[in-house]
């Protein structure tokens, strides 16, 4: 099992590159975020084996990794599935999603409707506490103790994608003014959102 590549990008497309090692051999991945030809890159692997195929998917952390074997393992989501989902969300917009049993959120990506992100949100939402990594542990512990907070910050969620704006952009903002201040009501939360938004 291929479990870490590290090398050099010689060809690039959509979500997909060929890595040339310094042994000569030269590996296709998929890949989450964009990547030039000629870039040096170390990536992290899941080497998923099926009858017909064997797929390489990298990742830049051994985080984004994990995340994307828990995926897999969850009843009907597939690799391809597992991969675009954190292609689209981001590694902690998949771990915000998830902890806020935000399923709308999960649904923007490609491949997911309703029954998935509820399968997804019930097969993991208790394995998400050792998955944190770049989601702030203040909001990852508020979202999953706390209804009141979770409720606050889905309404807010859904009130910014009423007004155009997409939760993976809106998250990282709501983040650091939850670690500033403490709102007693999402219109609250709103407002002082749009105007770090605007």
């Amino acid at each position: 099992m291929i479990g870490y590549i590290q090398g050099r990008i010689v060809a690039s497309e959509a979500q997909r590159v060929i890595v040339l090692t310094t042994h000569g051999l030269g590996y296709e991945v998929y890949v989450p975020t964009a990547h030039l030809p000629g870039k040096d890159v170390t990536l992290f692997i899941s080497h998923v084996i099926r009858e017909d195929a064997q797929t390489l998917f990298g990742f830049n952390s051994l985080e984004e990794k994990r995340l994307f074997e828990l995926l897999v393992e969850v009843n009907g989501v597939g690799p391809k599935t597992a991969f675009g989902l954190i292609a689209h969300l981001g590694h902690s917009g998949v771990i915000q999603a998830i902890t806020m049993e935000n399923a709308n959120m999960l649904k923007e990506a490609p491949g997911i409707g309703k029954k998935s992100a509820d399968q997804i949100i019930l097969s993991l939402r208790d394995k998400m506490a050792k998955l944190t990594g770049n989601v702030p542990a203040m909001t990852i512990k508020a979202t999953a103790k706390d209804t009141q907070s979770r409720q606050l910050m889905n309404e807010t969620l859904q009130a910014c994608q009423e007004l155009g704006y997409k939760e993976q952009f809106v998250l990282p903002v709501m983040n650091k003014l939850l670690q500033d201040k403490t709102y007693k009501s999402s219109e609250e939360l709103l407002k002082s959102l749009l105007r770090e938004l605007r």
